[in-house]
């Protein structure tokens, strides 16, 4: 518009110049020059602001805003807003007027007495929040359904509220209900196929461990999650997956505010006790919590307390075998047969906050996170051990025994985190923000592994009560770490409007990242000392700069990242296991730029069709978990240890999406292809004479030994599918699906990798509004095989239901039943070969967890006040916000 302004008054100008220049009367020259100064620079105004669902405050797209004359029905001027609920009125004449905003199921918000003058031209009605509408059905009364999922320019926006069965859970539940996103049972996030996510809080990076975060974060508490597949240039080039936003729930009210919520649930039909350990298999889950919240005119203060603990009652079954005697083709079995399988997750989370308005202008915000888990798993194995062929034929009856496994692996962490805000408003619609965070955590682990062998199945039985003290061999591994982490993150951006269809914007970033940890390790065969320490620094310095504009149409926003990478590994003990061919170096040293481009593109093709194309470049720097080279005795059939020389994965991602509405529904198909070079596998390998002797003579054991190591690339290609489907404003159903090739090429170990699979999965959520009051929820989850570096992950199914009773505003009772068809099992198998195309190693393994689970979940909530918070904009006038 400036532009076109521009171009007009430049045309006058030159008009006017000319009829001047002919003219000898001074006064004419006086009134053309005051026409000129008239129309050039006549004054107009204008009204903006921001759209959001009151109960959600996810932002409202094509919204109707219609400008009134104060106290008449007559029309000035209107706009619809746009997919971040932005709107703005321009060339309004100077005067008073009222605003009506509405939009299909919700309620109208009228917006009195806004001044136009010379002095303030321009109103900001800041956000203004939208009701659902009440509408009457066979005389009951319900609320307009909002829609679960929106696609923006450069994400998917999920609605938590849709998935209430996943209320009395953490964000891992809500994200596992959403389409392409899996989270395994150590809740490790992928998404078609890649994993590795950075998960943002409210916004903010975090340096936690994302499957650590997602477990403390109550879904009771989410209000969105947005899913950044393709995220631009302004986040971290981290997580060669992407970013996960999840957005907790906020408090509009002034005056106190106060929720309590509180969790029982389990099946206790299915509390046993086991055998051979005595431990309680406990199948229950409690928790509870309470946020407080006062606001007053130009501050805010809140806090939290969230305590959650969960107990799962699982099984395990399986068979491996290892490849030992290169002349006559002997493998060693070890299979095990229905092991009990317990697991535990106990954490506590607290929070507290300020929020301050300096000024209309100024902003300053102070929060503090503490987290607390215990998360951990026993497995009581009992192991029928010998040598035969692969297929367990030609047994060899004189080395048959039984062990018994033992095996508890405990899980500790402390997390504390600090974050400090500042924005302010400049002038020339500018604005410049800054934050800082600093964080500490204390993580540690202790792991006990007893193997105890007896000549029969048999002496297994009869020596429980003798405390293995017939037991023919006792092997005993015990292992704890400490690495304490702490960090800084320093980031500021500045942003300018060039004009009313583009904006400009730019910053600076440092992350600071040190773990100093340490390893002990007992083993009673092992023949060298493996304690270890190690001191990881690393540091990445970023700085960005991207451009946003409106033609017509068309939106688009054009980015660049650079980030200078500086990373050091130093090792405390260098003779280690040598399972990469060589020993230890003292200290490994990264050091890296690299330039990260994104591009976003959205065109409105109707007010119904709307396509979007993106595009960019990520990176993945390795976790401490993958690079320590602390060596893990997992089980009896496995040892883990980690490879110091990891170096980063690269990332490429594009997507092109198309979303169409047909009355209140919705329809979106992605497109997508992510490629990853210099892949990250995890590997596997054996620890036996004849293919690692100097590693068979240390550890003096026959089993699989698993790592990390860049290895090759990896392939998804395929689409997306979103379906909100409104049939009646009592029904709202939810489908995703996708269908994808994902490919794995590579070389493990000498051996040529190249795998792929046809990988789809299905996910519905359908929610039933009987009343006003009562709402039933349903969800399913299909998820296929896939192929992984060295064997695949089978297929898997759950299905959960929720019962939602609200009597009251301040009272909100859920009943849930989770895997209600008890279908809750995995199975993975893995396969290792050798450069001679030998199988060496083969696993195969199936957990089954108990089901179904029946919770019952109890929220108050209670305002004090019972007023909404009001907000003012530049004239004084107020609104509601």
């Amino acid at each position: 518009m400036t532009y076109i302004c521009a171009q007009i008054t430049t045309e006058l100008y030159d008009k006017f110049y000319k009829i001047i220049h002919k003219m000898n009367n001074k006064f004419s020259v006086l009134l053309l020059l005051f026409l000129f100064t008239a129309l050039a620079f006549a004054q107009k105004g204008s009204i903006q602001g921001t759209i959001v669902d009151s109960d959600s405050n996810d932002a409202i797209p094509f919204a109707t805003i219609v400008v009134l004359k104060s106290n008449t029905t007559e029309t000035v001027s209107g706009a619809i807003s746009s997919d971040n609920g932005q709107f703005n009125v321009e060339n309004m004449a100077y005067g008073s007027y009222t605003v009506q905003i509405s939009f299909i199921g919700y309620q109208t918000n009228t917006i009195e007495n806004i001044i136009l003058t010379n002095s303030s031209p321009n109103a900001n009605l800041g956000t203004v929040a939208l009701k659902p509408q009440l509408e009457s059905l066979d005389a009951v009364t319900v609320k307009a359904q909002t829609k679960t999922s929106t696609t923006k320019i450069d994400r998917k926006v999920y609605n938590a509220s849709d998935f209430a069965t996943a209320k009395g859970g953490n964000a891992a539940d809500v994200l596992n209900k959403l389409p392409s996103i899996t989270v395994d049972p150590s809740g490790n996030v992928s998404v078609r196929g890649t994993t590795d996510f950075m998960v943002y809080l409210n916004g903010k990076p975090t340096n936690i461990k994302p499957s650590v975060l997602l477990g403390q974060i109550q879904s009771n508490n989410i209000s969105k999650i947005d899913v950044i597949t393709v995220p631009t240039a302004r986040y971290d080039a981290q997580g060669k997956g992407g970013i996960i936003n999840i957005t907790t729930k906020k408090n509009l009210n002034q005056g106190l505010s106060v929720s309590v919520n509180g969790l029982l649930g389990g099946a206790p039909w299915a509390n046993l006790t086991d055998e051979y350990s005595g431990h309680d298999l406990k199948d229950d889950r409690y928790g509870g919590g309470f946020n407080i919240t006062y606001s007053e005119k130009n501050f805010t203060l809140y806090g939290g307390f969230n305590y959650n603990m969960k107990n799962v009652n699982g099984k395990r079954s399986g068979e491996a075998r290892v490849f030992v005697n290169e002349s006559e083709g002997d493998f060693f079995h070890m299979n095990a047969k229905n092991g009990e399988r317990p697991e535990w997750y106990e954490n506590y989370t607290a929070n507290a906050g300020i929020d301050i308005d300096l000024s209309d202008s100024k902003k300053l915000s102070f929060s503090y996170f503490y987290g607390n888990r215990n998360e951990g798993r026993a497995a009581y194995y009992v192991y029928n051990t010998f040598y035969a062929d692969a297929d367990q034929s030609n047994k060899d009856l004189g080395t048959e025994q039984f062990m018994y496994n033992p095996n508890v692996d405990d899980r500790y962490g402390e997390y504390s985190t600090f974050n400090v805000d500042y924005s302010v408003a400049l002038a020339n619609d500018a604005s410049f923000k800054m934050a800082a965070a600093y964080e500490t955590s204390k993580l540690s682990r202790e792991l006990n592994n007893k193997n105890y062998f007896y000549n029969t199945r048999a002496d297994v039985d009869n020596d429980i009560d003798n405390n293995y003290a017939n037991a023919i061999q006792a092997d005993d591994y015990s292992l704890s770490d400490n690495t304490p982490l702490k960090g800084l993150r320093f980031n500021a951006d500045y942003e300018i409007q060039i004009d009313e269809f583009s904006t400009f914007g730019t910053g600076a970033q440092v992350q600071y990242t040190n773990i100093d940890g340490s390893f002990n390790f007992n083993n009673t065969l092992v023949t060298k000392d493996l304690n270890n320490t190690i001191d990881l620094t690393r540091t990445v310095y970023a700085a960005y700069a991207d451009y946003s504009a409106t033609r017509g149409k068309l939106s688009y926003i054009l980015g660049l990242r650079a980030e200078y990478g500086d990373q050091t590994l130093e090792n405390g003990n260098t003779d280690y296991v040598p399972i990469f061919g060589s020993d230890l170096e003292e200290t490994y040293v990264q050091k890296k730029f690299d330039l990260f481009p994104s591009a976003h593109f959205s065109y409105e093709i109707s007010n119904k069709d709307k396509l979007t194309l993106a595009g960019s470049r990520r990176i993945n720097r390795a976790s401490v978990t993958k690079l320590a080279p602390f060596l893990y005795r997992r089980h009896f059939e496995v040892y883990v240890v980690g490879d110091p020389e990891l170096e980063a994965e690269y990332l490429n991602n594009a997507e092109i999406t198309y979303e169409t509405s047909t009355g209140k529904s919705t329809f979106s198909l992605t497109g997508f292809y992510r490629g990853t070079d210099n892949t990250v596998f995890r590997v596997n390998t054996v620890t036996t004479a004849n293919e690692n002797p100097e590693l068979n003579a240390i550890l003096g054991e026959d089993v699989l030994i698993r790592s990390y190591t860049n290895a090759g690339n990896s392939t998804s290609l395929g689409a997306e599918l979103n379906m909100n489907v409104v049939p009646s404003s009592w029904v709202k159903l939810f489908v995703g699906g996708s269908l994808y090739n994902y490919q794995i090429k590579g070389e493990v170990f000498g051996y040529d990798v190249d795998q792929n699979s046809t990988n789809w999965s299905l996910k519905g959520n359908a929610n039933f509004t009987i009343s006003d009051k009562l709402k039933f929820n349903y969800d399913f989850s299909r998820i296929s095989n896939t192929v992984t570096s060295q064997g695949q992950n089978d297929a898997f199914s759950v299905s959960n239901i929720a019962l939602s009773y609200q009597p009251s505003d301040a009272w909100d009772i859920s009943l849930r039943g989770l895997d209600i068809f008890a279908q809750n099992d995995q199975g993975l198998d893995t396969n290792a070969f050798n450069a001679s195309n030998q199988q060496i190693f083969y696993q195969e393994t199936l957990y089954e967890r108990n089901g179904p689970i029946f919770e019952l979940g109890i929220t108050y909530s209670l305002n004090m006040n019972g007023k909404k918070k009001k907000a003012k904009d530049f004239q004084g006038n107020k609104h509601f916000k």
